[in-house]
């Protein structure tokens, strides 16, 4: 594995994501990827475009992880009893 950045197509060939909103610039990524190691095991690795600002980063991540955890929230909770 090389240091040097390389474009996202080239570090994750094959996949897609939906793109931005229209009018929307890209200023920096931070991609979760899962992936097979050398082993055959699933495996976690981060990867970023660029030193992201750590207060930055964490509230970001902050509010996605709020937002999971609510909608496992909303799934774990039984449905209302119907109405007699």
């Amino acid at each position: 594995m090389t240091d040097e950045p390389i474009p996202i197509g080239e570090a994750l060939p094959g996949f897609t994501i939906r793109p931005l909103g229209k009018g929307w610039t890209p200023l920096e990524a931070y991609v979760l990827i899962k992936a097979l190691d050398d082993d055959g095991d699933h495996s976690w690795s981060l990867r970023t475009t660029h030193r992201f600002n750590d207060e930055e980063l964490l509230g970001a991540l902050t509010v996605q992880v709020d937002l999971i955890r609510a909608r496992l929230v909303r799934q774990w909770q039984p449905p209302p009893p119907p109405d007699h």
